[in-house]
């Protein structure tokens, strides 16, 4: 028996002593594309786009809902007797609420529904190892019962075996509006960052198919702050002559990139854009001009060990716009 397996079978252990229902097998089969939803604003508005992604891929919809109530076992261990979990009481009722939801939108799709007892973003990692996508939205219910961005919504895309999608909606106060399943093509661009790392590459073609799949245009950004220091900005701006090298070199490393996406993905329409601005900076303005904003886990910069990167991490806390962690 593996160490995986041995886990597996802790757990089924501990779930029959508390009355906890356990998935079936068939529960883990293609996923497809796994929302997670605690009856948010934001999750709705995760839960709609989830809908219409599974949608367009032909892929299954799976809602999950995961609550942890405080000193549940404890109870039913003084009780004595098989008392109901409130935390799945309230991931049922949520899931009630997303499975009406979906019935006032006439979603036609494949849906089933998850009621997990714990830790919401144990449960969606572990769920992505058989996902097309896990989507959340950057914000849920509260620091008590639902997930914060510091919570869920960063922490996932750092663990996520498949790509995270953060789905961006505004604040009560904001220019919020009524959303649904979209019925009319979004005809922005999607974007996606590169540096040249391995990561990178890989996010782009996660981009790219993206890209091809809504029918609009891949917009690829490298971006690179102008020189800083006062003899440094002083020669650039004295010599317009090595800005504009500096500006053909990066072009050129882009429409390499762009040779390899359109071998790989043929037929996705591919604009290469060069940003002379910190990478967080681009990708953050990218967020309010792009339907979807797509970055790897990590690039070249800071230190390996880190599972998310600078870039990644500030683009999610600013981001005014949808944006993907592709692992």
């Amino acid at each position: 028996m593996t160490p995986w397996s041995t886990m597996e079978a802790i757990t089924i252990l501990v779930m029959e002593v508390f009355g906890m229902s356990i998935p079936s097998s068939s529960e883990h089969k293609n996923p497809g594309v796994v929302v997670g939803f605690d009856g948010s604003p934001h999750a709705i508005d995760a839960l709609y786009w989830a809908a219409q992604t599974a949608a367009l891929r032909n892929a299954p919809l799976t809602v999950a809902s995961a609550f942890v109530f405080p000193y549940s076992d404890y109870i039913r261990s003084m009780s004595g007797a098989q008392v109901e979990d409130p935390a799945r009481r309230l991931a049922e009722d949520k899931l009630a609420e997303a499975e009406k939801l979906l019935a006032e939108q006439r979603y036609p799709g494949e849906v089933s529904y998850r009621a997990l007892i714990g830790d919401a973003t144990d449960w969606l990692v572990k769920l992505s190892a058989d996902a097309q996508l896990i989507v959340v939205g950057r914000r849920g219910l509260g620091k008590f019962w639902g997930s914060v961005l510091g919570s869920v919504a960063s922490a996932l895309p750092a663990h996520a075996h498949c790509p995270t999608v953060i789905v961006y909606s505004a604040d009560s106060g904001d220019e919020a509006e009524t959303k649904g399943i979209a019925t009319t093509p979004d005809t922005r661009p999607v974007a996606v960052g590169v540096d040249g790392s391995d990561l990178a590459r890989n996010a782009a073609l996660v981009a790219a198919q993206e890209a091809k799949r809504l029918g609009v245009t891949l917009e690829l950004i490298q971006a690179q702050p102008h020189f800083t220091g006062t003899s440094t900005v002083w020669y650039l701006a004295s010599n317009e002559k090595m800005e504009q090298q500096i500006h053909e070199d990066m072009m050129s490393s882009l429409m390499a990139e762009v040779q390899v996406l359109q071998h790989e993905v043929p037929g996705v329409e591919i604009s290469p854009v060069v940003e002379r601005k910190l990478p967080a900076e681009a990708m953050i303005d990218c967020t309010q001009r792009a339907q979807l904003t797509v970055l790897g886990t990590r690039g070249h910069g800071g230190f390996a060990s880190l599972l998310l990167g600078s870039v990644s991490r500030t683009t999610l806390s600013h981001a005014r716009g949808t944006v993907m962690i592709v692992p």
